[in-house]
């Protein structure tokens, strides 16, 4: 297959790309990276709390990518192919804190405005002091009450919510049945309801 840079990214699927990164295409390949820079970095960064942590993850996940496209089957699903390698890569990382005894994600100083879209439901202009700091308290409870789910309750909740993946997706990309997947959620949502009950309106 060839790829020409006269093809548009936005028609030519993840499969497709992927097809032509296998036959040693770089101009595939880094319209493959930038079609996932914003989501991918930001899963990372969910998951890890910490934006140098996810740039290395989402780096490394692409040179994984690109070493390992020989084993890429045409025509499977790309993006749960992505994101099982970026998961695997941040559950490393979160094992080493854990060994290091650390008891806390790293809180990000430079999150992206739009990182939490709590904020968002905010109306544009000039909101009432109070409004803009219950949603800033909701913003920062959620962020903080995500980063206490067990771990593999955050990776389905973070695929579902802020991916938009769908199920059967994030199945495949973590070799687990999709009851599995609805059970994480399920338990995930609770404790988030939980954790959040007394600000909810």
């Amino acid at each position: 297959m060839t790829y020409s840079s006269q093809d548009s990214s936005l028609t030519e699927s993840d499969e497709a790309l992927m097809a032509a990164v296998c036959d040693d295409s770089t101009e595939a390949f880094e319209q493959l990276v930038r079609r996932y820079e914003s989501p991918l970095f930001n899963y990372a960064c969910r998951m890890l709390g910490d934006r140098i942590e996810a740039e290395d993850v989402f780096q490394e996940t692409f040179l994984r990518v690109f070493q390992h496209r020989a084993r890429y089957r045409p025509g499977a699903p790309v993006r749960p192919w992505i994101y099982r390698i970026a998961t695997n890569l941040c559950r490393d990382r979160l094992r080493t804190r854990k060994r290091r005894r650390l008891t806390s994600l790293e809180s990000s100083t430079a999150e992206a405005s739009d990182s939490w879209p709590v904020a968002n439901t905010i109306a544009n202009g000039n909101p009432a002091p109070d409004a803009l700091a219950r949603a800033n308290e909701l913003e920062q409870r959620l962020k903080a009450a995500i980063e206490k789910l067990p771990i593999k309750q955050r990776t389905v909740f973070l695929m579902a919510r802020y991916q938009e993946m769908p199920y059967n997706e994030i199945a495949r990309a973590l070799f687990i049945p999709v009851g599995t997947v609805k059970s994480r959620m399920n338990k995930a949502v609770t404790y988030l309801l939980g954790e959040l009950r007394d600000i909810l309106p």
